[in-house]
Parts: C-alpha cells; structure tokens; sequence
C-alpha cells in the first residue's frame, strides 16, 4: 500500500494561546481553567472552521500517560489533534501535500486574529509550515524535554 503522510505541528513555547490550561493551586480553581480553556478552544475551532471552509467535527479527548488531547476530524480527510498542557501542541494530518497546504494557510490565518502581534507572533507563524513522512514530527518525548527545560 502506498500511503502518504503529509502534517504540521506547532509548537507554542511562548504559551500565547488563548487555549493553553495553565496550572492552578487546588481542584476547583483547575476545573474554573479546563472550563474557560475548553471555551477558548471552542472558539478557535470555530474560526478554524471558518478560515478552512470545511466542517470540523470534535472527536473527544483523550487522555495518555498525564497528556490531554483534543481531537477533531476535517470533514473531507485528516484529522487535527491538540496537546493542551502548556506548551500547547498542535499536529494536522493530511494523506495529501494539497489540503494540507490549505490547512496551514488557514491555521496562519486564524493564528493571526487570536494572537497579539509582535515578534513573537511572528516566530510562531513562521514556524508553521507543512512537513511529509521524511521529516520529523513533534512527538511526546520531544514534547516532555522541551517542557523541562522551560521548567
């Protein structure tokens, strides 16, 4: 079977998302920040939605190992899978080079109306960009060392 892997992964080091949770001191204060960042991503998915001119549809959360991860489907192909734990990741798969193309376009877009402008912006958004099965993808463990050492 020949398959193709086409994605981009974001990673949000400055942690500008409006989605990211952030940690807190005690249970009711960590369900308050689920709550307002499961609404902030709402509000991104919308948009996204919007920008990409096609139908996301939420497929859940999972939770692996002490990950959480939103998980949506595009209507056509692919999916777009969301680490919400600062820093926030973000990973698109496409089997083709064209939608994925769409999608980054998109992503910038939306990324441009939620986000302050500045240098930093800037950064991230030029960090988006699409990848294929040769390059490498934003993995877990990549994920864990670049958050210890932020710590």
């Amino acid at each position: 079977m020949n398959t193709k892997h086409i994605f981009i992964s974001a990673l949000d080091i400055n942690e500008q998302l409006p989605f990211v949770i952030k940690t807190t001191k005690n249970l009711q204060d960590n369900f308050k920040e689920q709550d307002r960042a499961k609404k902030e991503l709402e509000k991104f998915v919308n948009l996204l939605e919007k920008n990409f001119k096609e139908d996301i549809s939420y497929l859940g959360m999972d939770v692996i190992g002490e990950k959480s991860y939103e998980r949506f489907m595009f209507k056509k192909s692919g999916f777009f899978e969301i680490m919400v734990e600062a820093p926030v990741a973000l990973t698109a798969h496409f089997p083709q080079r064209k939608r994925a193309n769409d999608f980054c376009e998109a992503l910038k877009l939306t990324m441009k109306k939620i986000l302050p402008t500045g240098p930093q912006t800037d950064m991230f958004l030029d960090s988006l960009e699409v990848n294929d099965e040769q390059d490498q993808s934003l993995g877990v463990d990549d994920w864990n060392k670049i958050k210890d050492i932020r710590n």
